[in-house]
């Protein structure tokens, strides 16, 4: 009779049947129910909030994921006769630039550490100039079929 007074009581509640739950999984959650004190109506509830909690989770950490990935792609610099980039256009960037198929590639007013930072990779570049306090191992890290580096 108690059960029945707290199902009464409860305006959320009602007889539901649901098709095709297995009963090796039925008795499970029965024999959990008793081991806990609990209902089989309350151990189900239960488990639907915790599934659908982890449904709503696994789809925001998804989201987030595939955020990531995009905010983390480089950005491309490519085909052009000449440019001249400083410390400053690649921090305003925040992202990793590939440097590709340019003539006159000049880099003026940058640090070690933001070219390190933001210039990924330095491809097909007839002229490449670079200021003398970058490291020259740090460009040919980063440079492929490079005509001509000049440090000033």
């Amino acid at each position: 009779m108690a059960e029945d007074k707290t199902r009464s009581d409860n305006k959320d509640t009602e007889n539901i049947s649901i098709k095709g739950v297995q009963k090796r999984l039925y008795e499970r959650v029965k024999g959990l129910a008793t081991d806990t004190g609990k209902t089989v109506g309350e151990i189900t509830n239960d488990a639907f909030k915790v599934l659908l909690a982890a449904a709503g989770e696994t789809k925001k950490v998804g989201e987030e994921f595939i955020q990531a990935v995009m905010d983390s792609k480089s950005t491309f610099v490519q085909d052009i006769s000449s440019i001249d980039i400083t410390g400053p256009d690649l921090a305003k960037n925040n992202k990793k630039v590939i440097f590709k198929n340019i003539q006159n590639l000049v880099f003026k007013d940058i640090t070690e550490a933001d070219f390190e930072a933001y210039v990924e990779s330095i491809i097909n570049v007839k002229n490449l100039e670079i200021p003398r306090g970058i490291s020259k191992f740090k460009v040919l890290e980063r440079a492929k079929y490079v005509d001509n580096i000049n440090f000033h």
